[in-house]
């Protein structure tokens, strides 16, 4: 398990609609840690004063399936009130998974315990991205935003995203699943799907071949004692022709309903399953960033 960094961080003004001499403790808490994130702070936000702490270590660590961390929270966010002789508090959390970023900040008024805002945002680890969506993000909360920190993000993005191809497509998926079912679902990753599509389609694709050969079985089987029944002048023969041929004519009029149905089911199946596909095949990210551009190259001012 990844070692998580937790620090406290005091600051002593905010701008923003708030108090000009209002207090602020920040809670970071990352999955990785930000070398001399600091004295980052420090020299980024020169005109707030800042005091560190590693007291907490529990807090927020469920944040994830909270629905509604205000109510939860609202007794922890006043102790601290008291207790830090602070204002706000700024939650920052910071998650890797693969090249993206997770991050989530929120704003606690410790007087109220409510949450006033709260921003949670999905990015490619861009150059100095952590620290750089930090800065913004605290920034952003001190209405103190500097533009190279946005030229920072925006600099790895592209410029013409419909020039952009993508290694996969909703498109790609469905032809996948038009061509096998659940070929798409298992391209777009979503292996339970894949299998269940798979599944179905080829349980119905057998339940018709079986159907349609007993059909064929039944009107062959109907023709061949009915030529017999025409042929022979024997009583009995006549009599056990004529209910074969009668069996196998009910018997080929079943089958021939059951196969025609489960050819239309099968069929809808393969078109429905084609749709599926499309409508949950990978999707860009609503921001769409290129590999980050070393920041020697960004242009200042």
């Amino acid at each position: 398990m990844k070692a998580l960094l937790y620090r406290i961080i005091f600051l002593s003004t905010l701008a923003l609609a708030f108090d000009q001499d209002a207090t602020y403790l920040v809670l970071n808490h990352f999955d990785k840690p930000l070398p001399d994130i600091d004295q980052t702070l420090i020299d980024n936000f020169n005109n707030s004063s800042f005091s560190f702490d590693r007291s907490v270590d529990t807090l927020f660590d469920d944040l994830d399936e909270d629905d509604n961390p205000a109510s939860k929270y609202m007794i922890d966010i006043k102790d601290f009130g008291e207790t830090h002789r602070v204002n706000y508090v700024l939650f920052n959390k910071i998650k890797h998974i693969g090249d993206r970023l997770i991050i989530e900040g929120m704003l606690f008024n410790t007087r109220s315990g409510g949450l006033i805002h709260r921003r949670k945002i999905n990015v490619q680890n861009y150059d100095n991205a952590s620290v750089n969506e930090l800065r913004l993000w605290v920034g952003e909360t001190k209405n103190q935003i500097q533009k190279e920190w946005e030229k920072e993000r925006e600099s790895i993005m592209f410029l013409n995203p419909e020039e952009i191809s993508y290694e996969k497509t909703p498109m790609g998926a469905a032809l996948r699943s038009l061509a096998v079912p659940g070929w798409g679902q298992a391209y777009s990753g979503n292996s339970l799907s894949a299998g269940l599509w798979a599944v179905l389609e080829l349980s119905l694709s057998l339940a018709f071949i079986s159907s349609y050969n007993n059909y064929d079985s039944s009107s062959k089987s109907y023709l061949q004692n009915r030529k017999l029944y025409d042929a022979t002048d024997d009583e009995k023969e006549v009599s056990a022709y004529r209910s074969s041929a009668e069996k196998d004519w009910n018997d080929h009029v079943m089958y021939s309903k059951l196969a025609i149905a489960l050819a239309s089911t099968t069929i809808t199946g393969w078109v429905s399953n084609s749709v599926h596909a499309w409508v949950f095949g990978p999707r860009p990210y609503t921001n769409i960033y290129q590999k980050g551009i070393p920041q020697s190259t960004i242009p200042k001012g």
